[in-house]
């Protein structure tokens, strides 16, 4: 009626709903990837608390990869939660230094999916509110810690 697309989405949201946002990967060749494939870190944190309030340990963060995903599989993972109980930053990247320089550039693609809950988020659990924390981090110190993690991760085999 007012020209909103999904106004009952943003309602919900407005009004204090959980929502979390999802993350679906794929690759999107013909042949499996044996060239920088897809790495999340599952991150551990010492203080007990999550992203944006504290960054990962790196001594007892994982990195896990996905070599040799076919056009077949999707890799589904919580990108985003709303309610700050939950875990909430699942860090994603291509490991650079994981590559088959013979092999064809990875062709890949993904997709992210906006779920609202219909439970509320308490006000003090609320990443999403107005006077929320900024990231420790930011987008190149980001970049910087996955690129760490990967030589970490090659240095160990």
């Amino acid at each position: 009626e007012d020209g909103k697309e999904f106004p009952k989405i943003e309602e919900a949201i407005d009004n204090g709903h959980r929502f979390a946002i999802l993350n679906f990967w794929r690759n999107a060749g013909s042949e499996p990837i044996r060239r920088q494939p897809l790495a999340v870190l599952s991150p551990h944190y010492s203080t007990g608390t999550y992203f944006p309030n504290d960054k990962p340990d790196p001594e007892s963060s994982f990195w896990y990869t996905f070599p040799e995903m076919t056009p077949d599989e999707v890799l589904v993972f919580k990108q985003y939660d709303r309610d700050g109980s939950f875990l909430s930053d699942i860090w994603h990247c291509a490991l650079k230094s994981v590559v088959d320089e013979s092999a064809p550039p990875r062709e890949s693609f993904d997709i992210r999916a906006l779920v609202v809950f219909p439970e509320k988020v308490e006000s003090n659990k609320d990443r999403f509110s107005e006077d929320r924390l900024q990231p420790v981090l930011d987008l190149e110190q980001s970049g910087e810690f996955c690129d760490e993690q990967a030589e970490k991760r090659s240095s160990q085999k």
